[in-house]
């Protein structure tokens, strides 16, 4: 009778634990800037009120001339209290070779899920955008140029607009600019975007992509996972 309880106890205990981690919200918020060969980028992950928080800085990324690969300087943030961080900087580089690979291991996976279109655009129906923020400087040092890529600019940054709108809930009014600059040759760009998600809805995605997995291969699935781990790290 004893051991029935303390099973009992174990099962409700883990059930409440998985439906409390179901139920957080994750909040991911994104600042990308490129300034005149000042390129940088931000993510940061957040849950449990703050407490728990992930932050990604990547403060520069060049092009290799010798093998033509891009390397990224990137440093890793763990830690909750600002005052208490846990810094990993990494340095990483990708070769031509390496970036063709991981595009034919995504078109891989791809292909061995079924209705993972239907998957993603049901996650990203449950994803709240809270802030949106995109802003341009643009010359190409000639006034003609310059006002065609103003505007092939304006288009495609109204398609992105009509597209986030579409898929995710857009719960905020997007703030685009571009500001020609036809005085001189300049390419500047801030993007900000804040998003929100309950992480039950990341779960409940990630087991539908096991469940409909090509074949039910779990190994090829467990393969592409490692393989995108060790990339990261």
């Amino acid at each position: 009778m004893r051991k029935l309880n303390a099973v009992l106890f174990i099962a409700v205990g883990l059930i409440s634990l998985i439906m409390f981690i179901s139920m957080m919200r994750m909040s991911i918020f994104i600042d990308i800037k490129h300034a005149q060969g000042d390129d940088r980028a931000k993510i940061t992950l957040k849950t449990l009120f703050g407490l728990i928080r992930y932050t990604i800085n990547i403060p520069l990324v060049k092009v290799d001339k010798e093998s033509l690969g891009i390397i990224v300087f990137r440093q890793d943030e763990v830690g909750g209290n600002q005052n208490n961080v846990d810094v990993h900087p990494k340095k990483s580089k990708y070769t031509p070779s390496e970036i063709a690979h991981s595009f034919r291991q995504t078109k891989q996976f791809i292909h061995h899920v079924v209705h993972l279109h239907s998957i993603i655009k049901k996650f990203m129906s449950r994803i709240s955008i809270t802030k949106f923020e995109w802003h341009t400087t643009f010359g190409a040092g000639d006034a003609a140029y310059t006002g065609m890529a103003v505007g092939i600019g304006w288009s495609v940054k109204y398609g992105m607009v009509a597209m986030v709108s579409k898929y995710m809930k857009l719960k905020t009014v997007p703030v685009i600019t571009i500001t020609p600059s036809f005085q001189q040759a300049m390419s500047q760009t801030h993007f900000i975007c804040m998003i929100h998600f309950r992480i039950g809805h990341a779960m409940l995605a990630g087991i539908r992509i096991v469940k409909y997995w090509r074949g039910n291969s779990l190994s090829q699935l467990k393969s592409f996972v490692a393989g995108k781990a060790n990339e990261s790290y």
